[in-house]
């Protein structure tokens, strides 16, 4: 464990890396990955400009999701529109738009057409359009809808519903297992490569020894990680951890062991650095994002697939740190992924002790 960490400390190249990437990938992704809608283009199309259908492209523009680009007399072809002007939506009024709205008897006709090339963004608006229209309409007539039912709707744990709240916990787990793995990967294959090797195993070390003192340093260098990350998180994205803190340093280390073992076990497999980095990727960054539940429900996946997220250690860790971090949930929930996670670190750490060769 010296050795590895007067090597880390020598290595300031290195150890920059270490400290910097987390933060500037922390400032990549916590921007990069933004759910929410705002100021999406649309379009009004117009043919008899009226003051209450300028008074409803003004409550449409007002929104914080639509931002009313233009407004067109008519058109024959909408699809051209959307090719043009790269917008989200086209709101189509009816020639007879403002007659129909005063009179009330036929209801007055509004055409959207959305674009659906996003599903998610799709399903929103689809979703959203229909009441946002009905209350702005309701509003110019200044009535009131009859009321059938009143619905008290709370948003629990994120009430102002930022992805930001959800998406930093869940790159914290991509953050440490990415950078974890790749380390300890690193750690064995390197003395291999620069001949060491031999000097490590004449020496009076067990397997055991040798995997303790190389996962021991980069355990510290990974705790460091995660308080810059959730300091990143705190400064910039505004997320607090509701739960205990400690808790979360628990659960936080045994996932970070969990994936120093992953990286470990890549080290003795691998014969060189460059093959060690090429199999801790794929191993652990896209498994991470797609089957863990970080952006995909796990509801969603197959059955296979869902099958294959039990083995996923950051599956288990997005509950851990979610729950903490926006429940303030406890250990009395949260212990089951946090065994189930030493489970999976000294199974990968045994299989890596028994592939050490202690021969050349």
């Amino acid at each position: 464990m010296s050795k590895e960490l007067r090597h880390i400390v020598r290595d300031w190249q290195t150890l920059t890396i270490i400290l910097v990437m987390p933060v500037m990938m922390m400032f990549l992704y916590g921007y990069a990955l933004n759910m929410d809608l705002n100021e999406l283009p649309v379009l009004v199309e117009d043919p008899v400009p009226s003051e209450e259908s300028r008074a409803l492209i003004a409550a449409i523009n007002a929104t914080a999701l639509f931002n009313v680009i233009g407004a067109v007399r008519a058109t024959d072809d909408p699809e051209h529109l959307f090719r043009m002007h790269r917008m989200r939506a086209l709101f189509r009024f009816s020639p007879d738009f403002a007659r129909e709205l005063q009179n009330g008897g036929t209801p007055a006709q509004i055409q959207v057409l959305i674009d659906g090339s996003d599903p998610n963004v799709g399903t929103i608006l689809k979703n959203t359009i229909e009441p946002m229209l009905t209350n702005a309409a309701l509003a110019i007539l200044r009535l009131t809808r009859p009321e059938v039912i009143r619905v008290d709707q709370r948003i629990l744990y994120n009430q102002e519903q930022k992805s930001a709240l959800y998406f930093v916990p869940g790159l914290m787990a991509i953050i440490l297992l990415m950078i974890s793995a790749l380390l300890t990967s690193l750690a064995i294959t390197r003395e291999k490569e620069l001949g060491t090797m031999e000097q490590i195993l004449v020496s009076p070390v067990r397997p055991l020894e040798i995997v303790i003192g190389k996962i021991l340093p980069y355990v510290i260098l990974a705790g460091i990680d995660s308080v810059l990350i959730l300091g990143v998180g705190r400064l910039n994205f505004g997320v607090a951890i509701a739960g205990n803190p400690w808790l979360l340093a628990l659960g936080t280390v045994i996932y970070i062991f969990t994936a120093l073992a992953i990286g470990l076990l890549i080290s003795t497999i691998a014969r060189t650095q460059q093959q060690a980095m090429m199999i801790v990727l794929p191993v652990t960054l896209l498994p991470t994002i797609i089957l863990s539940g970080f952006i995909f429900p796990l509801a969603s996946l197959p059955y296979l697939l869902r099958l294959i997220t039990y083995i996923v250690p950051a599956t288990y860790f997005l509950e851990i740190i979610r729950g903490i971090i926006l429940k303030g949930i406890g250990i009395s929930i949260i212990w089951k992924p946090m065994l189930v996670l030493l489970a999976i670190s000294f199974v990968l750490v045994g299989i890596s002790i028994r592939k050490m060769r202690v021969k050349l």
